[in-house]
């Protein structure tokens, strides 16, 4: 399925029974900001009400733009937004397209380009339309954050698009500035939804102020309502954006009728029956200016209402072909045409290609070392087909059975086909991208490609004397200062983990590695240690955090693990997220520390082999640079972030670890069992809570036998 779910409206007849000049469904009184002269903004930093928490923002503009608005290709031209680079969204034009950019405060997403419809991760783009020099422009465009949706108008033509992830709510007004136009100053800070996009037409370091045509009209304006569609036919099926609908198949479309703009959820009583047209279209637009495929009338019934397609007497729907409908509401009676009537969205499907198309992706694969690893890709095909395997590299290269370790499968099943590729003993040469080619007598349809990882330990630094890497990945630590041999000292436990390395009053010796993926093709991690904490030092520095472990470069930053050293509180951090604090070191004893952070961006944290702590999904994740790993510090030649303590037995994995296996590691030095499961279902009747069901449940148990406390009792 395409993310991308684009309706255009149709607007094949003027009607308006709101009184907006820009926004039809409006009343301009309504408007929080009205404007009809270009302004910067600047000077009055709350313009207007903040919405904060909001979700729901409409801008709309009325401007006649010059020709070096229109063809200015090396940055955005403002029209009209609010807030700012962190903030903020609103209307641009980008080489004579208008967009809407928005932003909610999470740092980074420069790789923003447009059509970008994840807001969750806090920077999107969507396309509103294109417009003409010297022709005037009514545009406005509404974020509605309770549905996911964004609606625009250019000129009439309609668009909404929904967005892939988006909060509930956001601050939509930022800064409280607000810049129509511009009046000549741009002013860093007030560019609402812009960031350092790599996408020159969305960087705010790009901007440009508007010159419209000399003596054509004005207005800005930004209301906190957005329109609504459900007034209008409504809920397609299929899905407007639909791909891959077999003609074989499909025998109707159908929607719902346009809803009772005072009774939400109800028919529109004023509807009498629906226009329905069918249009060609190619390439994401319609071809209005073409005989359109089909044209009926289906009068008013219950909802949904259905109507016949792909049958005698109304138009044969072909492989490769992209449909677009759209449904006239018929008010009381009124011809098709009529100003009275509801002209609906422009929706849209596809058909099934002639060439194979894609039903499930191949998926990322870990396997430790030796294991198989599967991956399989499904397709359609209305004739023959076959498939074929490859990995990438330079050049890809075909995956071949001749290679023992190597079968492929196709299983078929009708119209849909099944290619599965097994690679028996994985070794860490294999790790890469894999992806698939489908072939028919019509052409080839290539996979996305999938990742297989090797889950392993990827260093292992026991600090026995030395600081080399024994996990035989090779990624040895080399210290800012060489440590003297007082420095090696005994270990949690010597019989089983020697020496450990203290760098209490000896902070620059401290180390990192060579730059390294850690989380290559897995995006997960497991770190752990021991530590001993002797409390707060000495040294003088402007920030009292220190770092116990993390990874990066003067450019890049992968992940940190750290804590404050006036209080011992633990915490972990990556781009893009807060700080989250989990637990207070103790001071002066040997404490194991171990945390996972899976692909799911779920951080899962370990205290002496037990979980204590663990974050909702989506709120902590690494990144995958290739840089150094850092151990007691965070910055490169920086010794304000160094900690003074005593490490032994480093770890770090590509993985994250099940909770008993880090309980295992734990095991191995103290000795101690650890209760990986306390809630689990088979243990509901462990009552004295050790972790067992037994005879001394059981006898627990037997004490209350035959208590009762039913009322009336047995015999009353």
């Amino acid at each position: 399925m395409k993310k991308l779910l684009l309706i255009l409206f149709c607007c094949l007849v003027a009607a308006s029974a709101w009184a907006g000049e820009i926004v039809p469904q409006f009343d301009d009184g309504d408007a929080l900001v009205d404007y009809t002269a270009a302004r910067d903004g600047v000077a009055n930093p709350a313009d207007i009400i903040s919405l904060n928490p909001g979700s729901s923002i409409t801008f709309a503009a009325k401007f006649t733009p010059s020709v070096a608005d229109v063809t200015e290709d090396s940055g955005p031209v403002a029209v009209i937004e609010t807030g700012g680079t962190t903030y903020g969204s609103g209307i641009w034009l980008c080489n004579g397209e208008l967009h809407y950019a928005f932003r909610a405060n999470v740092s980074g997403n420069n790789d923003r380009t447009f059509d970008d419809f994840a807001f969750a991760d806090g920077a999107g783009a969507v396309k509103m339309g294109n417009v003409e020099a010297e022709q005037e422009v009514k545009a406005w465009v509404s974020l509605d954050l309770n549905s996911g949706t964004v609606l625009c108008s250019v000129n009439g033509v309609k668009r909404i698009y929904y967005l892939d992830t988006y909060p509930a709510s956001t601050n939509l007004t930022g800064n409280q500035s607000v810049s129509f136009l511009t009046n000549g100053s741009i002013i860093g800070g007030h560019m609402g939804g812009l960031n350092l996009s790599s996408e020159p037409l969305l960087n705010d370091g790009n901007v440009w102020g508007m010159n419209p045509v000399p003596g054509t009209e004005l207005r800005g304006q930004i209301f906190s309502i957005v329109a609504d569609p459900d007034l209008m036919a409504n809920d397609p099926v299929p899905a407007s954006g639909s791909v891959n609908i077999d003609p074989d198949v499909i025998s109707e479309v159908s929607f719902d009728t346009a809803e009772d703009p005072e009774n939400s959820g109800s028919q529109n009583p004023d509807v009498t029956g629906h226009f329905v047209t069918f249009y060609q279209g190619a390439n994401g637009d319609p071809n209005l200016d073409m005989a359109p495929l089909y044209e009926t009338f289906v009068s008013a019934a219950a909802d949904p209402i259905t109507v016949p397609i792909n049958t005698a007497g109304t138009f044969q729907i072909q492989l490769g072909q992209e449909v677009f409908w759209c449904v006239e509401e018929q008010i009381s009676g009124a011809p098709e045409g009529d100003p009275a009537n509801i002209t609906g969205p422009l929706w849209n499907f596809e058909t099934l290609p002639a060439t194979p198309a894609a039903v499930s992706q191949p998926e990322d694969e870990a396997v430790f070392a030796g294991e198989q690893a599967v991956f399989e890709y499904t397709f359609t095909s209305k004739s023959a087909a076959n498939a074929a395997w490859y990995k990438q590299g330079e050049p890809d290269v075909e995956m071949l059975e001749s290679d023992p370790d190597v079968t492929i499968s196709l299983a078929q099943n009708g119209d849909e086909f099944t290619s599965t590729l097994y690679i028996d003993n994985v070794e860490v040469a294999d790790q890469g991208y894999y992806y698939c080619i489908a072939s028919n007598d019509a052409g080839d349809t290539q996979s996305s490609s999938a990742s297989l990882a090797v889950k392993r330990m990827v260093a292992y630094w026991p600090l026995d004397g030395d600081y080399q890497d024994y996990s035989g990945e090779g990624n040895h630590l080399t210290p800012y200062a060489e440590p003297i041999a007082e420095q090696w000292v005994d270990g949690v436990d010597p019989a089983k983990t020697g020496q450990a390395l203290s760098t209490i009053e000896h902070r620059d010796t401290v180390a990192q590695t060579e730059p390294f993926a850690a989380a290559e093709y897995t995006d997960e991690v497991t770190m752990s240690m021991w530590l001993y904490w002797p409390g707060a030092d000495s040294h003088p520095a402007n920030n009292h955090l220190r770092t116990i472990f993390g990874s990066r470069d003067s450019n890049q930053n992968n992940w940190f693990w750290e804590f404050d050293q006036r209080t011992g509180r633990i915490s972990v951090n990556a781009p893009g997220y807060n700080p989250y604090d989990y637990y207070n070191l103790p001071k002066s004893e040997w404490v194991y520390l171990a945390v996972t952070v899976s692909a799911e961006e779920v951080a899962t944290f370990y205290v002496n082999g037990s979980e204590i702590d663990q974050t909702n999904p989506g709120r902590y994740s690494i990144n995958t640079a290739n840089v150094p790993v850092l151990l007691g510090t965070n910055q490169l030649d920086n010794l304000d972030f160094c900690t003074e303590a005593i490490y032994d037995d480093v770890r770090l994995y590509n993985y994250a670890m099940p909770p008993e296996d880090i309980a295992g590691l734990y095991y191995d030095v103290s000795g101690e069992q650890i209760c990986v499961g306390p809630n689990a279902e088979n243990l509901a009747y462990d009552v004295n809570g050790d972790c067992e069901v037994g005879i001394e449940d059981i006898a627990q148990l037997s004490v209350d036998w035959l208590n009762s406390m039913l009322y009336p009792s047995a015999g009353e």
